[in-house]
This record gives structure tokens, C-alpha cells and sequence, in this order.
């Protein structure tokens, strides 16, 4: 029977040309009275991640270097790493030390947010000690005399679990005296 609904209503009555199947109604279902919001708000969620992408690419969520330094009549020291990544990165920090004069122990101490929710893949070159006190990666190398340059890359990957903002400051000692320090901060963003 062809053209015939069945139901509790209206069983064995035909079919108009304005009726539907299965409780749709031709107004709200077909000609969509009632929902002209709908697919304005949906745009709009598109439109939202399409810009938190386009931002994505084009650097706004980490990655880019940034420099700060620090000199004193001892010593220069230079610092290039980003100031923000994104979790499952990989990275390179740079740091630069220029002795003004001799310095017989040079230490490094980096602070907890180069390592804290960090990978650390490689150190070039590798310091002549390692330690950590408090936290802090302790990095030793050769004595440097006056003009020297040492150049330390330092290569990570953060961790996609790590987000937040953490202390990245760094110390460069001799000995135990302080001759510069570079404050900052990393931001991981998921």
C-alpha cells in the first residue's frame, strides 16, 4: 500500500503532498522556521578556530627567540631562547659568556624552568661538572681568561603535561661569586 501512513493516527489515510514521515514537520525540519541562529553560531565557531590557527602559524604561541643579557665588569652573558612553547616542542636555547676578565671557576646555574616539565636532550659542550642544588642545574666548565668567548647550546623539548609559567632564570658564578644574572620566565602553553 503505497502512500498509505500507518500510525496510531490516521491509520490507512493517505498522503498529502504536505505531510512528512516520521513526525518531521516540513516547517521546522525542511524550511527551517525558527532556527535562523543556528548556522550564524556555528559560523561563528568555525571562524573562531580557523583564527586560533591562523595565530598558531603565525607565531603567536611560542617559539620565538627572544634575547636578554647581562654584563658587569667581570663578564658578559647572553641568553637566546623562547619565552613561550607549546607542549611536545622541540627547542634550542643559546647562551653566550664573554670573561672581561679571568674567571678560574665558571659556573652556570640555570633556573627550575629549563628543566622542571622539560626534556633535556643535549648540552654542547658538555660542562666539565653537573650538579643540582635546591632545584637548580649546576653546570661547570674550564676556566676562562680575559676575552674569552664560550658558547653553550642547550636543546629541549617540553613536555605537553607542563603548562604553566616557570622561573628560567640564569646565574653565571665564579666560584661562589655572582658575576651576572639573567632573570626570565617560560610560559608552556598546551
Amino acid at each position: 500500500m503505497a502512500g498509505v501512513r500507518r500510525g496510531s493516527r490516521g491509520y490507512g489515510r493517505r498522503m498529502t503532498s504536505g505531510d512528512t514521515m516520521l513526525g518531521l514537520r516540513r516547517d521546522r525540519h525542511f524550511e527551517l522556521h525558527g532556527r535562523g541562529a543556528e548556522p550564524w553560531v556555528r559560523r561563528m565557531i568555525l571562524m573562531f578556530l580557523a583564527a586560533v590557527v591562523i595565530a598558531a602559524l603565525a607565531g603567536a604561541f611560542g617559539q620565538q627567540h627572544t634575547t636578554a643579557s647581562a654584563e658587569s665588569s667581570a663578564a658578559t652573558l647572553k641568553v637566546a631562547a623562547p619565552q613561550r612553547v607549546r607542549g611536545g616542542l622541540f627547542f634550542q636555547g643559546r647562551i653566550d659568556i664573554v670573561a672581561r676578565r679571568a674567571i678560574v671557576h665558571p659556573r652556570l646555574i640555570l633556573g627550575p624552568g629549563w628543566t622542571e616539565q622539560m626534556q633535556l636532550n643535549t648540552i654542547e659542550p658538555s660542562p666539565t661538572g653537573e650538579t643540582s642544588r635546591a632545584g637548580r642545574l649546576q653546570l661547570a666548565y674550564d676556566s676562562l681568561r680575559a676575552g674569552d668567548r664560550l658558547t653553550i647550546w642547550v636543546q629541549f623539548e617540553a613536555n605537553p603535561t607542563g603548562v604553566g609559567h616557570r622561573d628560567r632564570s640564569l646565574t653565571l658564578l665564579d666560584g661562589n661569586r655572582t658575576l651576572a644574572r639573567v632573570p626570565g620566565t617560560m610560559t608552556t602553553l598546551p
